[in-house]
């Protein structure tokens, strides 16, 4: 199943562990909020939208980041969403990360818990003027 749903940004906590030759190591303790709303959006080349409730829940997140004296480089993060998929109660974590020329930054879902025991699938986050969302693609056995 297919689906993209916009998600809110709830805490940024930034700092820098390294800043050396102009290059900055930072990380990133980020909180996500995600609230089903019904109607997801249909994923280019990917049929119609799902027709499920979504991801309700909240995520937490660590990222580990580079800086240049151009801007960010690159991130990478490691992020458990804790809530519903799908009517489905319990946990899954995603690895993503992607460097400042992509537009988005995909990953994969590496491990879950709870009713969602056994969920696979990759994940695709996205930040433009439409804000920010996430596109799950996953298999729930």
């Amino acid at each position: 199943m297919r689906f993209t749903q916009a998600f809110e940004i709830t805490k940024w906590d930034q700092s820098t562990y390294d800043n050396a030759e102009e290059l900055e190591l930072g990380r990133a303790t980020v909180a996500k909020k995600f609230t089903a709303t019904g109607a997801q959006q249909p994923v280019e080349g990917g049929g119609d939208a799902a027709t499920d409730e979504g991801l309700a829940g909240t995520s937490s997140a660590e990222l580990l980041m580079v800086g240049t004296p151009g801007g960010p480089a690159a991130y990478t993060a490691v992020e458990r969403f804790t809530g519903t998929l799908s009517g489905r109660e319990g946990t899954f974590v995603m690895v993503h990360g992607a460097t400042a020329d992509q537009n988005s930054s995909p990953g994969q879902i590496v491990a879950a818990s709870g009713d969602l025991a056994g969920l696979t699938g990759t994940v695709v986050f996205e930040h433009d003027e439409q804000g920010p969302r996430l596109t799950l693609d996953y298999e729930l056995p």
